[in-house]
């Protein structure tokens, strides 16, 4: 997260300097001292919201650093952000934070214990967790699924690679029902097919080496200056992490999880057999 503390930090300092305020000025009125004003400025320390929107309301907005962007980019330097913080950005932009990444990466790889991975879902599934899981209302819920739908073009890209492990239950828990799950399956299958794409799924009577961990993307940068992150979604929250040490254990243990997991080709089968059942569960053959 340190680039994205470094360029918040900038940002605010933009907002100071517009206002015509020392760093001891600002630091008078916002309860802190001029060293960490210098510190939160030059991307040494980690900005809460509460203080961004009360250095915003002390400041003045520049080009490029009106108080919407300062926000984002707040969100952005934060190691863990609630999810009411995150939403509060809207959904559209949450799912461009997603976006940027993906777009920044040679190599994603991915662990999910619990969903359809981002990246592979239908609309229809898309707009069933941000309708009935997440809660949005229509609009919003379709915003999110149009930017969500939108990051699929990545997977068409032949300079990234995804590399996707998912667990059996994944596949057969019927989120939105039978109908939506079975159209899920059956488009799963055939992205699997992509060679920008590595899928495989560990079936639930694996003698498994390890415990399952939560879920997550860990996005391998395509530049050498830039940093690998993690993003873990967690129940209250959305942790990112780009500590080099932690995120070499996210590495490890999705090699583990590969390691336990189907051969693709074993896998894509397996997508498509519970596919057909589903299928033939909705439309049942004539008698």
């Amino acid at each position: 997260m340190q680039k994205a503390k470094q360029q918040l930090g900038a940002r605010l300092r933009s907002r100071r300097k517009a206002a015509g305020l020392t760093g001891t000025e600002l630091g008078r009125l916002l309860g802190i001292s001029q060293a960490t004003v210098s510190k939160l400025e030059n991307g040494q320390a980690r900005v809460d919201e509460e203080l961004v929107r009360a250095w915003i309301n002390h400041s003045a907005d520049t080009k490029g650093a009106d108080a919407e962007s300062v926000l984002a980019a707040a969100v952005d330097s934060a190691g863990m952000v609630d999810w009411p913080t995150l939403h509060g950005t809207g959904w559209r932009e949450h799912q461009q934070r997603y976006d940027e990444l993906e777009r920044n990466a040679a190599l994603i790889k991915v662990f999910q214990n619990a969903l359809i991975p981002g990246l592979f879902q239908t609309a229809r599934y898309a707009r069933f967790l941000m309708r009935e899981v997440v809660g949005l209302e229509a609009e919003a819920a379709d915003a999110a699924v149009m930017a969500r739908v939108s990051r699929q073009d990545l997977l068409y890209r032949p300079s990234t690679r995804l590399e996707a492990v998912v667990t059996e239950a994944v596949l057969r828990h019927r989120l939105g029902g039978a109908a939506v799950m079975a159209e899920q399956l059956l488009h799963l299958a055939d992205v699997a097919d992509l060679p920008t794409v590595s899928f495989r799924v560990i079936p639930v009577d694996t003698d498994m080496p390890s415990r399952y961990g939560a879920s997550f993307d860990l996005f391998e940068p395509g530049a050498d200056d830039e940093r690998t992150t993690v993003v873990v979604e967690l129940e209250a929250s959305e942790y990112r992490e780009d500590d080099p040490g932690r995120v070499e254990r996210y590495r490890h243990r999705h090699q583990i999880y590969r390691d336990a997991a189907l051969s693709e080709e074993a896998s894509r089968d397996l997508v498509r057999r519970l596919a057909q059942d589903l299928r033939s569960e909705v439309f049942p053959p004539s008698p």
